[in-house]
């Protein structure tokens, strides 16, 4: 019997590698992702497509039955999908999701950062009534922690917490003053105590965000004649410096970059030789690893920038069970794993804060 009637369908593994490629494409556009994980199963897939052609040339030269050849195209076809299901797993994973649904409201138009959510997204730091800064847990309706840190008459208008998760950075506004203060929170063996990290007059502080080790601090400067600039302050030294011209500012994770807004696009700045790479019109950057950031939209969305593409590759990213109302701003825990989000719906004049993971 000749080979093409021992093998009628030789075409048959091409068009269904062929068709699953197809598929994992189209999941892939449609699912965000970790790029440098689809990278690995990339190459783990068409290292698998290549074994499975040199087995099938091999059933071929030893002229193996029609019932082997048939146990051979559903084994190979069943490793394949069994790899698309495992890809299609780890990347939904990667999808956030609301899993604390209106945890609090706050009476602010979500333009002040004065919610943040901790390093593994357990507790909730907030600025209540501008006057008081208070800590609880997403499952709780109660406040479990109140830091008064001055009796100034001064009003808070920020607070973040550390990358881990012992401090709180805090600015407080009082007539001329403008003050950055950092709080170390109580624990078994201690209780709260604040210092003073930077005062000026004139000025207006806001949007701190820790570097990498906490040993510094950088937020907005904003000047007497509206004049925006991103400063850092050391938390271990008495040194302040600018960096660049701007507001919202973000670091990395690993401390290369930093993220920031100014004239309503985010930006990125590569810290230690100050180039700057400009991506889109949004506000409140933040970052979910040490390549990628996430930032919110004007019509009220959540993009992904990943940064070690050139140029950089943006896309929307969903965000499972939302709930109604334009995102105002979404922020990661240092974690990377949480979400905190914000969002407004029109005509209201308080926002709601919900917790996503992933």
């Amino acid at each position: 019997m000749r080979d093409q009637e021992r093998f009628p369908n030789d075409g048959y593994d091409e068009g269904t590698i062929a068709q699953l490629l197809s598929h994992l494409q189209e999941l892939r556009r449609a699912v965000p992702v970790n790029y440098m994980l689809k990278e690995k199963l990339k190459k783990q897939l068409l290292q698998r497509i290549q074994e499975l052609e040199q087995e099938r040339k091999r059933a071929q030269t030893s002229q193996k039955s029609g019932k082997a050849r048939r146990l051979l195209l559903v084994t190979s076809g069943g490793l394949l999908l069994l790899l698309l299901a495992v890809c299609f797993g780890m990347w939904g994973d990667n999808t956030p999701s609301v899993r604390h649904y209106s945890v609090m409201t706050l009476a602010t138009d979500g333009t002040e950062p004065l919610v943040d959510l901790n390093a593994d997204g357990t507790v909730v730091a907030y600025v209540e009534d501008k006057r008081v800064v208070k800590t609880r847990e997403p499952d709780h309706s109660q406040s479990q922690g109140t830091l008064v840190l001055s009796d100034g008459g001064g009003e808070y208008t920020a607070v973040a917490w550390s990358n881990r998760g012992k401090q709180l950075a805090v600015v407080e506004q009082a007539e001329e003053f403008s003050r950055l203060w950092i709080v170390s929170l109580a624990d078994e063996n201690r209780p709260s105590s604040k210092r003073l990290l930077k005062e000026e007059k004139g000025v207006v502080l806001g949007a701190p965000s820790w570097s990498q080790y906490d040993e510094s601090i950088a937020y907005t400067r904003q000047t007497s004649d509206g004049t925006e600039e991103i400063w850092v302050s050391s938390t271990v030294a008495m040194q302040d410096w600018k960096l660049v011209e701007g507001t919202q500012p973000e670091w990395s994770p690993d401390g290369r970059l930093l993220a920031f807004v100014k004239q309503d696009t985010v930006h990125v700045m590569e810290v230690r030789s100050g180039a700057v790479t400009k991506l889109e019109a949004g506000v409140w950057p933040s970052w979910n690893n040490d390549d990628s950031l996430t930032f919110t939209t004007p019509d009220g969305k959540m993009k992904q920038a990943q940064m070690s593409q050139d140029p950089p590759e943006i896309r929307i990213v969903p965000i499972r069970r939302l709930g109604d109302g334009a995102l105002v701003k979404a922020q990661w825990s240092s974690d990377r794993n949480h979400l905190l989000l914000t969002q407004k719906q029109k005509g209201e004049t308080k926002t709601i804060i919900s917790i996503a993971s992933r």
